[in-house]
Formats: structure tokens, C-alpha cells, sequence
């Protein structure tokens, strides 16, 4: 009997360590299966907090920017200022310039046929003039003005023959068009005086509008 009682209190020095080390253990890997789901929740709820906001920020964009505030430099260096084709022109059309919008209608009387964004001399010396004037003989390609250090293309003369011009946003000495002051086209004066448009405009203009079309230039 004496030998049996110390058989199991032998066996129980093993069972019990054993049992209890394994319920540590369950324990144990049951905390860390719970730690890492818990992780997992936080870094799915982290991921879609951001999209939600990265959602939300792009949908602010869309609906409460204008067409002219989301439109880039380059488009409006680039592209016509409005996407429809160019109107075809008859002998009693005629160009309306507004420096308040910052725009040039071609009109056909009271109709307006195509409107492009323009930007026109600064106030002072620089200041578009005001009047009614015609498209002059005088048109070409490109130029480059040393005393400025600026140049466009597609130049088509309005005013004192060859001074008064519509013309493309700047080029550079290396005939590359300043991209940063396509910026101002239907916003704001930055000329010398001339009418500086889009590229597209430009050489529309030089292309198609006869000599002798009026020019109304008006505040």
C-alpha cells in the first residue's frame, strides 16, 4: 500500500507541474491570439479611416472647385479655351475684349460665337488701351523682345502696327513658353499691353481672323 501512495504522489509530482504548465501556455497563446486580433482590428480600422479621409478630401475637390481653379497650367497653356471647335467666321464678325473679365468674345452681333481666356496689360504704362481699333496687316510665327526679355508666337497686330498685339503666353530666349504665366489667362492683367491667350487661341487667331475684323477693347 505504502509503495502504491508513493507511486501516485510520484506521478502527481509530474501530472500537476505538467497541467499547469500547459494551461500557462493556453493562456499564453490565448492573450497573444486576442493581442494580435486586437492588432490586426486597429491597423484595418487605421486603414480605413484614411481612405475615408483621403475619399472625403477628393470629393471636396470635385464639387467645390471651379472649372478654372482644378484646370492645370499646362492645360491652359495648351488646350482652346473652350471644347467646342472654333467658330467659322463671316466678314460682320467681329472681337470684344474685356479687361474686367479677362476675355475675348468673337461675336456675331450680340451672339457670342467663342469665348477664349485672355490676360491684358498691367494698369499704368502697361495698360491695354481702351477702343475700337482692326486686325492689321501685320502678323507672324514668333518674336523675342531683348528689352523685356520675354518673346511669344503667333502674333497678330491690332494696334500701331506690330505694338499692340494677341499673342501666345511668353517664351523664353530659348523659345520655350513660360509655363507659370499661363496661370494668369482669365484671371488677371500681367502683359506689357498686348492680349496674351493659350497656344491654341493664339494660332487660331493667326490663322483665321482676317485683316481689317474690328476689335473692341472695353473695360
Amino acid at each position: 500500500m505504502k509503495k502504491f501512495v508513493g507511486f501516485i504522489c510520484l506521478i502527481l509530482m509530474f501530472v500537476i507541474p505538467a497541467t499547469v504548465y500547459l494551461a500557462e501556455s493556453q493562456e499564453t497563446q490565448e492573450a497573444l491570439t486576442a493581442i494580435s486580433s486586437i492588432f490586426e482590428d486597429f491597423v484595418s480600422s487605421k486603414d480605413n479611416l484614411t481612405k475615408s479621409i483621403e475619399s472625403t478630401t477628393n470629393s471636396e475637390v470635385v464639387t467645390s472647385g471651379s472649372t478654372e481653379e482644378v484646370q492645370t497650367v499646362k492645360n491652359k497653356l495648351n488646350e482652346p479655351s473652350e471644347a467646342k471647335s472654333y467658330p467659322e467666321l463671316t466678314p460682320d464678325d467681329w472681337i470684344d475684349v474685356s479687361i474686367n473679365d479677362q476675355k475675348v468674345y468673337f461675336k456675331r452681333g450680340d451672339e457670342i460665337l467663342y469665348t477664349m481666356n485672355c490676360s491684358t496689360g498691367l494698369e499704368g504704362e502697361s495698360a491695354t488701351p481702351l477702343g475700337e481699333f482692326v486686325i492689321e496687316p501685320e502678323r507672324g510665327e514668333t518674336f523675342y523682345n531683348q528689352a523685356t526679355g520675354e518673346g511669344a508666337n503667333y502674333w497678330v497686330s491690332w494696334r500701331d502696327h506690330g505694338v499692340y498685339l494677341f499673342h501666345t503666353v511668353p517664351i523664353d530666349e530659348n523659345g520655350n513658353y513660360i509655363e507659370s504665366e499661363a496661370e494668369t489667362l482669365g484671371v488677371r492683367p500681367s502683359s506689357h499691353g498686348c492680349i496674351r491667350l493659350s497656344v491654341p487661341d493664339a494660332k487660331w487667331i493667326y490663322d483665321t481672323v482676317p485683316m481689317g475684323m474690328r476689335v473692341v477693347v472695353r473695360e
